[in-house]
């Protein structure tokens, strides 16, 4: 159980989350994924970077795609209006920043920074899962899960074998926030998505 600050946070439901939650959440987690994916490409093995690349491409189209989508659902009340969503959203978003600086820190007087792409591939992964929670999107955590075992593997391969450590949290990142991506836009656009239920 994730322990949140003072602020109540309303009983979450995954089944109800908001359409236009699981649209900017598509837009959000498709740019994270074009980002993973360009960040792959920075010690890749040979053959890997047109795959790379077009891992980019589909995250692109797929973020245009997403936007478009929430365009046209701007008229539902987002969970962001909700101050205590807000406030908890941002408590989260704090807190993973901080993490993320720690790993840099530590990682930097240790003369490892070549493992900051795991580190923060498993912060972010991390991150997911209370996400998922204060906005019902039930996506979000096998996500989370995905991601910080692929931020593992990043690790441990860095570490065993010659492969960069950003290569394999790329691809990987890239393509777990790919697919969590277009399961919350194909949940959006689908007449079954519930909208504002609590």
């Amino acid at each position: 159980m994730v322990a949140y600050p003072r602020w109540r946070v309303r009983r979450l439901d995954s089944r109800g989350a908001r359409r236009v939650d699981l649209a900017i959440t598509a837009v959000v987690l498709s740019v994270a994924a074009m980002a993973w994916f360009g960040w792959g490409q920075a010690e890749p093995p040979s053959g890997w970077s047109p795959v790379l690349t077009a891992g980019s491409i589909v995250s692109i189209a797929v973020a245009l795609l997403s936007g478009v989508t929430s365009w046209r659902r701007r008229s539902g009340e987002a969970s962001m209006q909700d101050p205590a969503v807000r406030r908890a959203y941002w408590w989260i978003v704090g807190t993973e920043i901080a993490a993320c600086l720690l790993g840099v820190a530590v990682l930097g007087v240790a003369g490892e920074t070549r493992f900051l792409p795991a580190w923060i591939l498993l912060v972010v992964g991390v991150h997911f899962l209370p996400l998922g929670r204060v906005f019902r999107i039930a996506e979000l955590y096998p996500a989370g899960v995905a991601v910080s075992v692929m931020a593992v593997a990043a690790a441990i391969t860095g570490a065993a074998t010659s492969v960069a450590p950003s290569t394999v949290a790329g691809a990987g990142g890239g393509l777990v926030c790919l697919i969590a991506a277009l399961f919350c836009l194909r949940r959006s656009r689908s007449a079954t998505a519930e909208e504002g239920s609590s």
